[in-house]
């Protein structure tokens, strides 16, 4: 089974977003990320909410990533 993370962030037109990534990257092998991905509820008649999977994201190494263009 293959599994594929992928993250877009578009950073060129704010000096903020660039200081704030950059600051995340030097941290992000010492992470640990946890993530629910569920369908959410927002009248009575969808519930129940069901839960679609969870994952965690450990020490995650940026020199291992790819380029991919769209």
């Amino acid at each position: 089974m293959k599994h594929n993370l992928q993250l877009g962030v578009d950073i060129g037109s704010s000096t903020v977003a660039r200081g704030v990534v950059s600051l995340v990257l030097g941290y992000l092998n010492n992470l640990v990320i946890e993530m629910a991905f569920l369908v959410q509820a927002n009248t009575t008649d969808e519930l129940p909410e069901y839960l679609i999977g969870t994952c965690r994201l450990n020490h995650l190494d940026v020199a291992k990533s790819v380029l991919v263009k769209p």
